[in-house]
């Protein structure tokens, strides 16, 4: 039935009708990941067809035979999967992440739709007006739109499918007809334009036959001819400028001809070392700004050759734009003769260690294989990159220098003004390569029947965790987790910040930037081809990072040197009223100012001067996941953090686990005048659970949160479908706050559905203790929920933040893998009990934050027996 020819981890064959198949199942997981990459994209649209490609990719989501009027999602919801589509240069990539036991119907719904796809009038008319509202906030709707792209190109490249504007223009889309729908299908979307990749599972033989059962049926069909790609390299500066309402300050976009990749890698790849230098190497000239640069208008690799490296910059009142693009043709020059070699060596060490990171992931992984085999039919090359990456010294990088500083440079220039201009594209040759004979690989297709949907699978078996940790004398708890999907180790610090974070969060965050200054930290972490980063929110201080697994023991050293500083600044500081420098870097999210109010009427009289406080690292917790030996892990983690020079090490201050003040259906309002919307949040402490039975406990109440508000099927969403519907959203959760477990709801609305929404959520608590839930809602959020667990496994990124957040709640980390068991076999009658006590036993205090109180919260009785707060200006 195919050319299958087993490869070490890696399996590739072609079916007969054409169809490339990649499979990839050396980390099996419990979800499965599957895309479909078609060989064609905004670069095949024939001229008066710009924007065809990317509608046609919102109308392959809308039916097919067998899976109508958008049932294509109906495996995608029941199990918390998702599932999504994007339009590049020369490819289309559709792709899904599912549960094992949804694989047959991921592909079963990819073949229907490569078979026998549905094009309505009624799905045309509202994919239009999706598509319409896209171009509009991309590129119409906001400062700077479509700079750089899609207005480079046109300044860049002289032929059609090189210069024209992917997007296109909403009135020539409206045009667009059903029947040249099924011509660009017929065109363009035959299994021998297309690519299939499945990454996960445990048996790849058994995937080969889902697939030849469920695509080697798909006839085989010419298609459109390649549009014509090649052009002449521009032998003089080409500058075009344009204007823009409404920004203050001149933007700069330049550039330059990459070289082609599938002839010339190494030369590529220098050039995707020398965009990243020149980005981190700081201003280009003194005066003058920092740049960001691009290699590739969608990053590396994603297109065939013509691409293009991509420098911008915002430019000061005193800058002009001649000026800034040769300060950057200066800069490169300058390396053409002493490239630097301190910062090519960190910053290949550094994209490196990205590309490893990025491909643990199994979403990440499967769609870049799909890409590499559609644009250069090199799957394997993913995983070859770090080595062509390793080889680029100084000597490629002052090849690549000297190249771009003697090549013309192309540049659009985007200046403040009263209308808005843009360049018009000046097409030489149409370079279509034949797109007006798009319909030649057109065959006559009979109505095409449905098929029978497969069932689904069971359940993957239970990942096998190899795990250890450990509690340092200091009080912080160290989690070590092997992982040999990526060569790579993340780890994740978290500290309680108590009541410091509740009352002075700015104060805190102060201190960890000028913890992570002092120290250098981030940037002893880059030099080992690592990362670190810090954060806090109203309860936590947060550094995140990820290493080499052989410099673990230099990042973990970087680490201890910043809690030292950290330290001695907490000790400066601790006879002062309040940190110095302190200040918000990023404005907090309207969940956070909601938080911070809840923190400070929880906490009532208690202050960081009288609180009750532990020892300093006590409740925190180090995760470590990635490619290592757990044992190995944890004893590096106790030689760089167990130190007694931690002996001093001012503690932070935390509350005792109980709110100083419970909630008792309290009103706070928090007037924010920049706010357009209504946000709520409803909260209460969760009641007690006994030790011997926690582990059900939480099981019950996880699955009773979703049956109340957690998922798309649940009664909260029922409810209010309406103000969903709208572009709102409602929902409930648990988490914890300050030492503690609270339940929650929180909703942002239009302020005319305020009173609505405030009524409807107050209806549903109700409702939760006169309605208990019943088997069918359990049985249904159960499955969902189960299912959807699952995505805590999709990369050892996402595993380490899960871990953090649990073990930093005080549950055991192998909870997390248990956990869609315990979803399962929870009995109904536990989550029917655990929604009453969650959601209808507790009195909620609400929090409002908007630019006005609607009237519905200022009547008397709207919360009864509650005491209003002030509504404060924040």
């Amino acid at each position: 039935m195919s050319t299958y020819c087993p490869r070490p981890g890696l399996h590739r064959f072609t079916l007969p009708n054409g169809l490339r198949v990649v499979l990839d199942s050396r980390f099996p997981q419990p979800r499965v990941a599957v895309a479909v990459h078609y060989g064609t994209g905004f670069r095949s649209e024939p001229p008066g067809r710009e924007g065809f490609a990317h509608l046609f990719e919102h109308l392959m989501f809308r039916g097919s035979a067998s899976l109508p009027d958008g049932r294509f999602y109906d495996h995608v919801h029941r199990f918390g999967a998702r599932a999504n589509g994007t339009t590049h240069q020369d490819y289309t990539d559709y792709y899904q992440v599912v549960p094992a036991q949804a694989l047959e119907r991921a592909l079963f719904a990819e073949a229907d739709r490569m078979r026998a796809p549905l094009f309505t009038e009624t799905a045309l008319a509202e994919q239009l007006r999706g598509v319409e509202l896209e171009i509009q906030q991309a590129v119409h709707g906001r400062p700077y739109g479509g700079f750089p792209w899609p207005l480079l190109p046109g300044v860049l490249f002289g032929t059609f499918a090189n210069a024209h504007d992917g997007y296109g223009d909403a009135e020539r889309l409206r045009t667009v007809t059903v029947a040249d729908c099924e011509e660009f299908f017929d065109a363009h979307y035959a299994p021998g334009n297309a690519v299939l990749t499945v990454v996960g599972g445990a048996d790849p033989e058994g995937i080969r036959h889902l697939v030849e059962r469920h695509f080697a049926g798909i006839p085989a069909r010419g298609t459109a001819p390649a549009p014509v790609l090649a052009e002449p390299r521009p032998g003089e500066e080409r500058w075009s400028e344009c204007t823009e309402p409404g920004v203050t300050a001149t933007a700069l976009a330049m550039g330059h001809r990459l070289p082609d990749p599938g002839t010339d890698l190494p030369g590529y790849l220098a050039h995707a070392v020398l965009a990243r230098l020149t980005a981190e190497q700081g201003p280009v000239a003194p005066g003058l700004p920092a740049v960001g640069t691009s290699c590739g208008f969608f990053g590396p690799l994603d297109a065939r050759d013509p691409d293009a490296l991509v420098v911008t910059a915002l430019l000061p009142p005193d800058a002009g734009p001649r000026e800034v693009a040769a300060a950057i043709t200066r800069r490169w020059a300058g390396w053409a003769e002493l490239p630097p070699a301190e910062a090519i060596r960190r910053t290949v060490r550094l994209m490196a260690g990205e590309h490893h990171r990025g491909q643990g992931d199994l979403e990440t992984r499967c769609r870049a294989l799909g890409r590499l085999e559609i644009l250069f039919g090199r799957a394997d090359l993913l995983d070859r990159i770090p080595d062509h990456l390793a080889a680029i010294g100084p000597a490629e990088i002052a090849t690549a220098a000297r190249g771009l500083a003697a090549t013309p440079a192309t540049v659009l220039v985007m200046r403040p003004g009263s209308t808005r201009t843009r360049p018009e594209p000046q097409f030489g040759d149409t370079g279509t390569g034949g797109a007006d004979a798009a319909g030649s690989g057109r065959v006559a297709r009979a109505r095409a029947e449905a098929r029978a949907i497969p069932p689904y699978g069971r359940p993957a078996a239970p990942l096998r965790w190899q795990l250890d940790d450990l509690v340092l004398d200091n009080g912080l708890r160290v989690v070590a987790l092997a992982d040999r999907r990526a060569p790579a180790v993340e780890v994740r610090l978290r500290l309680p910040l108590g009541v410091l974070g509740g009352w002075d969060a700015p104060a805190a965050e102060s201190l960890l930037r000028r913890g992570l200054a002092g120290t250098r930290a981030g940037e002893r972490a880059a030099g080992l081809g690592g990362v670190m980063e810090g954060s806090v929110d109203g309860q936590w201080m947060d550094v995140t990072g990820c290493v080499p697994p052989e410099e673990l023991s230099g990042w973990l050293a970087a680490l201890a040197e910043l809690l030292g500083a950290l330290g001695e600044l907490l000790r400066e500081a601790a006879s002062e009223p309040s940190l110095p420098g302190a200040g918000r870097t990023v404005r907090p999210t309207a969940g956070r100012l909601m938080d911070d109010a809840v923190l400070r009427h929880w906490l009532a009289d208690e202050t960081p001067g009288n609180a009750s406080s532990r020892g300093a690292l006590e409740g925190g917790v180090l995760v470590l996941n990635g490619d290592i030996a757990p044992d190995r892990a944890l004893a590096q983690a106790r030689e760089a953090l167990a130190r007694p020079k931690f002996t001093g090490f001012t503690p932070l201050p935390r509350t005792g686990g109980v709110p100083r003040r419970a909630a008792g259906g309290r009103l706070l309002m928090l007037r924010s005048p920049a706010e357009r919307e209504v946000h709520l949040t409803f909260c209460a402490p969760e009641p007690a659970a006994p030790a011997e039975e926690a582990e059900a406990t939480e099981a019950a109440r996880y699955l009773a949160t979703a049956v109340f508000g957690g998922f798309f099927g649940s009664r909260l969403a029922a409810r209010m479908r309406g103000v969903m519907a709208a572009g709102f959203e409602v929902y409930a959760g648990r988490d914890v706050l300050l030492d503690t477990a609270r339940v929650f709801v929180r909703a942002r609305v239009a302020p005319h559905l305020a009173g609505e929404t405030l009524a409807g959520v107050r209806a549903e608590l109700r409702r939760a203790g006169e309605e208990p839930f019943t088997d069918a809602e359990v049985a249904d959020a159960r499955e969902f929920c189960a299912a959807q667990a699952l995505g805590a496994f999709d990369s050892p990124a996402t595993q380490a933040d899960l871990l953090r957040q649990l073990t930093a709640a005080g549950r055991d980390p192998l909870w997390l893998p248990r956990l869609p068991r315990l979803l399962r076999e929870v009995p109904g009658e536990a989550v029917a009990r655990a929604g009453r006590e969650l959601f209808a036993t507790a009195a909620m205090d609400t929090v409002l934050l908007g630019a006005d109180a609607p009237d519905e919260f200022t009547e008397p009785g709207v919360l009864p027996g509650a005491r209003a707060g002030a509504f404060a200006r924040r």
